[in-house]
């Protein structure tokens, strides 16, 4: 553990930062919607995602970019397909909402899809991915934000990092969950490495003038994973959820007269498998298929072959079990918050 840096249990790390946003105005349940889906993300060590996270969530709402008390309406209503207008919600709060409305939907019809729009930060995605597939539904779930990543050929920031998650339920853990950003390294993972000095590799980012660098503090524009296509596939996300739910994000913003805010939109698509095939036949499937893939012949070098999210499961269910680490810096900005707002902080335990 590096110095300076903290332990918490994961119920402690879960009121406290539920605390915080009550402080703040927002209802209770909401506030404990937030803290699960940054805690998912520091369970499985995605710290990037995480607690680190709040300050910047209070800050957003003292800006007027997060309405802590808004519930999320529903907008287009055609059974199957529905869009929800989350009114500048809390990213978590709306993604729950429309989680839990796409899996009534796909429960119905066999398949649910939801369009989210007008929402903030909605933290790892892979967490609304894998709550689907634990309740035996297959999941495709797509984010887009403003323009930070630099479009394949360009020096400026163009599209969003936009990830991409898709889980089903069966494997080793449960659900097999890949959570991925279309950038080469999350845009939070960069902003980690400005705070701790690290330098980062060659190809990550570019500075602000557009020019390849290794140094952490002159990182701004992340670049996309596989060059044109991880340009593309975030291009396609906005398509696929911005423009098709009329709340355009990048054409607002890269034009002449464009303004950057604060706003994400995301598409979620739920389909049921016990529609196609019983659920325990197809997870059977997956586990044979689980199984195939672990014993494949490794590479020199190689110690295990895993699978997508495997890693993030082991280290969640050892995180449960001996607590959540906290780097020195976000434990030191909360603290100051936890300060600012009244409220005590939780016990260490180390």
């Amino acid at each position: 553990m590096k110095p300076g840096a903290v332990v918490i249990t994961p119920r402690d790390l879960a009121a406290f930062v539920s605390a915080l946003f009550a402080a703040r105005g927002m209802r209770a349940v909401d506030g404990q919607t937030v803290a699960e889906v940054l805690l998912w993300a520091d369970l499985r060590g995605t710290a990037s995602h995480g607690v680190s996270r709040v300050p910047n969530y209070l800050g957003m709402i003292d800006k007027g970019q997060l309405d802590p008390v808004a519930v999320p309406e529903m907008r287009v209503d055609l059974g199957a397909v529905f869009s929800l207008d989350a009114q500048r919600a809390a990213g978590p709060v709306a993604m729950m909402a429309g989680l839990a409305a796409a899996q009534t939907r796909a429960r119905a019809f066999g398949i649910g899809m939801a369009l989210v729009s007008r929402t903030t930060h909605t933290g790892a995605i892979g967490c609304y991915a894998e709550k689907a597939a634990q309740q035996g539904f297959a999941a495709v779930v797509l984010g887009a934000g403003p323009p930070i990543m630099a479009y394949h050929g360009a020096r400026v920031p163009s599209v969003s990092t936009a990830p991409v998650a898709i889980a089903v339920p069966g494997g080793p853990s449960g659900a097999i969950v890949l959570d991925m950003a279309s950038s080469i390294v999350a845009n939070g993972r960069l902003k980690q490495a400005r705070q701790t000095n690290e330098p980062i590799p060659e190809g990550w980012a570019l500075d602000a003038n557009g020019r390849s660098t290794t140094d952490a503090a002159q990182a701004s524009i992340p670049l996309p994973m596989g060059g044109a296509k991880g340009a593309g596939l975030a291009l396609m996300n906005e398509c696929l959820t911005s423009v098709l739910a009329g709340a355009p994000i990048l054409s607002a913003m890269l034009g002449p007269n464009g303004k950057r805010a604060h706003v994400q939109n995301a598409s979620i698509i739920l389909i049921d498998i016990a529609r196609f095939r019983p659920l325990d036949a197809f997870t059977s499937d997956i586990d044979l298929l689980s199984g195939i893939i672990h014993s494949l012949p490794r590479m020199e070098g190689v110690d295990e072959i895993r699978l997508p999210g495997e890693r993030g499961a082991a280290e969640a269910e050892r995180r449960r079990a001996s607590g959540v680490r906290v780097s020195a810096k976000s434990w030191q900005d909360l603290l100051k918050v936890a300060g600012e707002l009244g409220v005590p902080p939780p016990a260490i335990k180390a």
